[in-house]
């Protein structure tokens, strides 16, 4: 009877301790939301314009070795144009596809006093010696890849293939090649409202050796490059 006793006692005595001893221990975290990101999946189209600066490098020589007070040509100017694409989002990644065409206002225009200019051994009139360059069109096809740091603030890197269309005058002769090459570059992209978002961006074209053709006297190869700083207004169909 007493061993009973004993037992039910002690029984009733680890019932009553039971929730104080349980309140005592630790409280475990409970998990942490997963973030959330906008979603930046679908289309869109956009309208841009910046400033561009560009150099056109002869492959042989330097207009600098023709007289001292040239140089190769280096047009600069405003660029405007439009474009669209698509973006897929993985959580805070996103990627996808984007293709622009823009209008380019690069020029360079150099001048020197009266020159004599020879046309296969046939000696031309005094004429003023000027060389004139510009960079007119520029478009490219590329893919973008970015890392969403907040959901609305996309950070960017982008690379494909680029065209273009230049002109080159040395002293009333004309080339106008059209380019072709590689594009890359990046920057930052913010969503202002659900479907309005703003972009600022650099983008660096590599066109390599283009040949330029002087009818009727010759033709030389020159290197391409253009810079492009740009701004963009974006409206998304997401």
């Amino acid at each position: 009877m007493r061993k009973i006793l004993l037992g039910t006692t002690m029984l009733a005595g680890l019932l009553v301790a039971a929730p104080a001893f349980a309140a005592d221990m630790p409280l475990k975290a409970p998990p942490r939301a997963a973030p959330y990101y906008s979603d930046w999946t679908g289309f869109y189209l956009f309208g841009f314009g910046g400033y561009s600066w560009g150099k056109i490098s002869p492959d042989d020589f330097n207009f600098s070795d023709i007289n001292s007070h040239l140089h190769n040509p280096k047009p600069k100017g405003g660029v405007f144009g439009f474009g669209g694409g698509y973006l897929w989002q993985y959580g805070a990644w996103v990627g996808g596809l984007e293709v622009d065409y823009g209008f380019s206002d690069e020029k360079d225009h150099q001048s020197l006093g009266c020159v004599s200019v020879l046309v296969r051994s046939t000696s031309l009139s005094c004429s003023r010696a000027t060389v004139s360059s510009k960079i007119d069109a520029l478009g490219s096809a590329r893919v973008r890849a970015g890392y969403l740091f907040t959901p609305s603030l996309l950070a960017f890197g982008t690379a494909g293939v680029a065209w273009g269309r230049s002109e080159l005058d040395v002293v009333g002769f004309e080339a106008k090649p059209n380019l072709f090459g590689w594009v890359a570059g990046g920057g930052m992209e913010y969503k202002l409202f659900e479907h309005i978002r703003i972009r600022g961006e650099y983008l660096h074209y590599d066109f390599g050796s283009t040949s330029y053709a002087f009818q009727p006297i010759l033709t030389i190869n020159a290197k391409t490059r253009d810079d492009v700083a740009r701004g963009a207004l974006i409206w998304s169909f997401n």
